[in-house]
């Protein structure tokens, strides 16, 4: 298991929006992949997460779900999500129970951010466009398993550009 004294570095340098990008890599290990996902939230202090997206790794696309608990929130919001994927080394390793640290103030419309860890050392960073009515600051508990399809993945967000 990883000491306090780690999660605590990671958590403070990434929940900073000061950090720049080479120091990231530095503390969360290299870029490895991407997500792209929309996922809903609903809480009145202990909430419930779900969603599903996209890994992108290795030049392949990896459909997967996410779902959770966290605590010390209230309201509901939905949104898409795009991050960055860390440390990841086999695409096994990517699957399994994240625990993670983030923020949300939304009212109508609102950002949010997480970094999220699981066992294997893959460490996830998001930036969060929502919606709804949210507020929360809170550590979480969340699961991911691909979702197993013989259909080519296809991102859930659309390309606003």
């Amino acid at each position: 298991m990883r000491s306090a004294y780690w999660r605590s570095v990671v958590a403070v340098a990434l929940c900073s929006t000061s950090v720049a990008p080479a120091m990231a890599e530095q503390v969360l290990g290299p870029v490895s992949g991407e997500v792209k996902f929309i996922s809903h939230s609903a809480s009145l202090g202990v909430g419930y997460t779900w969603g599903r997206g996209v890994l992108t790794y290795a030049g392949k696309q990896y459909p997967f779900e996410v779902s959770g608990a966290s605590a010390a929130a209230i309201g509901f919001s939905s949104g898409d999500s795009v991050g960055k994927v860390y440390n990841l080394q086999r695409i096994e390793d990517f699957e399994g129970t994240y625990w993670a640290l983030s923020g949300e103030a939304t009212i109508g419309k609102g950002l949010s951010g997480s970094l999220m860890e699981n066992n294997e050392g893959v460490r996830i960073r998001l930036d969060e466009n929502r919606s709804g009515g949210r507020l929360a600051a809170s550590p979480s508990r969340l699961s991911i398993r691909f979702i197993k399809s013989k259909a080519k993945a296809v991102s859930p967000v659309a390309d606003h550009s």
